[in-house]
């Protein structure tokens, strides 16, 4: 029996995978003592774990049929009911042909990249950006353009850039409590970026993970992206209303666009997991159950933000600025003194508090001074004390 020597000779689109950084991030809340604020994950006390056990139990009790392979298109009363739930958000009408089903928002990503992304094609994300959706992206060999969209002076920069020549295939924003600023898109920004689009010619990918979880009625009236252009692709996920461990997300998009994604959908694994989606439709379809989980998570989040906030000013005042986030996952914060954070995470790391240093948030020309934190998962307790483990490791190296 032969055996490899050395590994055989790679493709060359190994050379723009980025080092594991969601995995390191991860890492960094084993151990048992640690005030973990670096994995967005949602918080255990969320999951309905009672109500998956009872779907499940029914779907096995009538019969074997769920644990057969499904369709590449997913379970239709699945999408009957996603696309009425859109139907709802945009205002015009979504069918059930329209969603395209995926392992997750990060494989939506990646479909999306192969339907559309050519080596050298420009891809707009912001500044700061999620992580993920940069890795996703460097495997297709874009060019990366940073603004800071979630500000008007970004988008009156992102005008400019356009006026001046610049022509992006499309742009990559969360408009709601982004990961990692916790920035929300205004309304005027919002209409703004969909005028852009239009006049321009580019697509917009309108990640909206969190858009569920705002704590105040205000944010929750602002209209989606997709409400306002014809061009946007819209990407949702059940990790952070139902449970992670799920890996299911969706997209809408033009129908064109659509025949097309669901084609690299079939190439790439044949289709989701037909038990998942079966357990999803029957949850979701509960009277009051998505609902009421809502209503908890939102309350359980924002508690915890104002737990991290206070303890935060408390114990550290100007020498750490941030804004409050008005919901979602993520406090995201610079260090005024140009303290490097990555520099800041080693210490932090000996009081037993972990948090993201800014700079892999970065497409271009990392801010080091910046860090994000999550209190999603974090107990009160630890929260707590957040703030005075990381003043005392900022005061060893920053006296």
């Amino acid at each position: 029996m032969s055996t490899f020597v050395s590994a055989p000779a790679l493709a060359q689109r190994t050379n723009s995978l980025a080092a594991s950084a969601i995995g390191s991030i991860l890492r960094l809340a084993d151990s048992a003592d640690m005030v973990a604020l670096a994995a967005g994950s949602p918080a255990p006390e969320t999951f309905c774990a009672t109500e998956v056990a009872e779907v499940v139990a029914e779907l096995l009790a009538s019969g074997p049929h769920s644990l057969q392979y499904g369709d590449t298109e997913g379970l239709w009363s699945l999408r009957e009911w996603i696309a009425a739930e859109q139907t709802a958000l945009v205002g015009r009408q979504v069918s059930p042909d329209g969603i395209v089903m995926a392992h997750g928002s990060q494989q939506a990503l990646d479909l999306i990249c192969k339907a559309l992304i050519d080596p050298g094609d420009v891809i707009v994300v912001d500044r700061p950006s999620y992580i993920g959706a940069l890795q996703v992206f460097q495997l297709y060999q874009p060019e990366l353009v940073s603004v800071p969209i979630a500000s008007d002076e970004g988008l009156d920069q992102l005008q400019s850039l356009m006026d001046g020549g610049l022509r992006p295939k499309m742009l990559y924003i969360v408009p709601n409590f982004a990961n990692p600023s916790g920035l929300t898109l205004s309304r005027g920004q919002r209409e703004k970026l969909a005028d852009l689009a239009a006049r321009h010619g580019f697509a917009i990918v309108e990640d909206d993970p969190y858009g569920k979880l705002g704590f105040t009625d205000e944010v929750s009236r602002l209209p989606a992206l997709a409400a306002l252009s014809d061009a946007v692709i819209r990407i949702e996920s059940f990790s952070k209303s139902l449970f992670p461990a799920a890996r299911l997300g969706y997209m809408t998009a033009p129908q064109g666009l659509v025949d097309v994604l669901q084609k690299f959908k079939q190439a790439a694994d044949l289709g989701n997991s037909q038990f998942v989606e079966r357990i999803v439709h029957g949850l979701v379809t509960r009277p009051g159950l998505l609902d009421g989980l809502l209503v908890r998570s939102r309350a359980l989040y924002s508690d915890r933000r104002d737990t991290l906030i206070s303890s935060l000013r408390g114990h550290l005042g100007d020498r750490l600025r941030f804004a409050t986030p008005d919901g979602g996952f993520f406090l995201w914060a610079g260090l005024p003194d140009g303290t490097d954070a990555t520099r800041l995470l080693t210490e932090a790391l000996t009081s037993d508090v972990s948090f993201v240093p800014g700079a892999g948030f970065f497409a271009d020309h990392p801010d080091v001074a910046t860090l994000r934190l999550s209190y999603s998962c974090a107990s009160p307790e630890r929260l707590t004390a957040a703030g005075p483990r990381l003043a005392a490791a900022l005061d060893r190296i920053a006296p």
